[in-house]
């Protein structure tokens, strides 16, 4: 695992994913707990296996930690807040009115409904072509500590709405285990975790308008950018 420290700031796309494997695997594990300690039939299962494993210092059962492992391995594989993101056309959205439509202003080229579909149609190749090629992970060509600071932003991103699945699971078995009481609690917290999540997308939407005025700060990468969207535009 290339990130070690779960607070440390992703340096690669790699220790990105790592980062939000720990939390996941965090958040897994505590709501395992929590269900454990509401449900009696899921408490006695659990604590069927005396064997213990070290989780940071911790000796914590084995039948604990399982779950969460297996989860955080699942969603890790899956790349579960990708997929999530996918379903509700989060990233999508974010790319497309709060990347390539404000890149487009900033270098004087009108978006009307044509381009606009393109610019969503044609998004990963186009933000390839164009944001990534001067603020991606491995090269980039405005601030380095800006670009870090975006990505581990993005990645506090991906954590909130992975916690948020998993706690919309655990809110689902307690209300089957008919646990309502704490039920509720995880409802509300269910309700917070996704107010925060949507104050986040504002908060993601400025850093990166900050990367786009370093960008077209200079004269040769906003012609650059230009010619790009005016060939998007031309093109069929």
């Amino acid at each position: 695992m290339s990130i070690v420290f779960p607070f440390d700031r992703p340096a690669n796309y790699t220790e990105m994913l790592n980062k939000i494997g720990i939390f996941t695997f965090l958040t897994a594990f505590g709501l395992t707990w929590v269900v454990s300690q509401s449900l009696p039939a899921v408490a006695g299962f659990l604590n069927s296996q005396h064997l213990t494993v070290e989780i940071y210092s911790l000796h914590v059962p084995v039948l604990y930690a399982a779950p969460a492992v297996l989860i955080a391995l699942v969603a890790r594989i899956i790349r579960l807040h990708d997929r999530v993101s996918d379903l509700f056309r989060i990233r999508a959205r974010f790319e497309t009115y709060r990347v390539l439509i404000p890149l487009c202003g900033s270098v004087g080229i009108p978006v009307d409904i044509p381009l606009r579909n393109k610019l969503g149609s044609q998004r990963k190749s186009v933000m390839d072509r164009t944001f990534y090629a001067y603020a991606s992970w491995d090269d980039p060509r405005v601030s380095k500590h800006l670009t870090l600071a975006a990505a581990d932003l993005w990645t506090w991103y991906w954590i909130l709405l992975e916690f948020i699945v998993l706690l919309a699971i655990a809110a689902a078995v307690l209300i089957v285990g008919r646990a309502y009481a704490v039920a509720s609690l995880a409802l509300i917290a269910l309700f917070l975790a996704t107010l925060l999540f949507s104050t986040s997308y504002g908060v993601c939407g400025k850093r990166v308008d900050q990367q786009i005025e370093e960008i077209v700060a200079d004269a040769q990468r906003a012609d650059a950018l230009r010619m790009e969207f005016s060939e998007i535009r031309s093109s069929p």
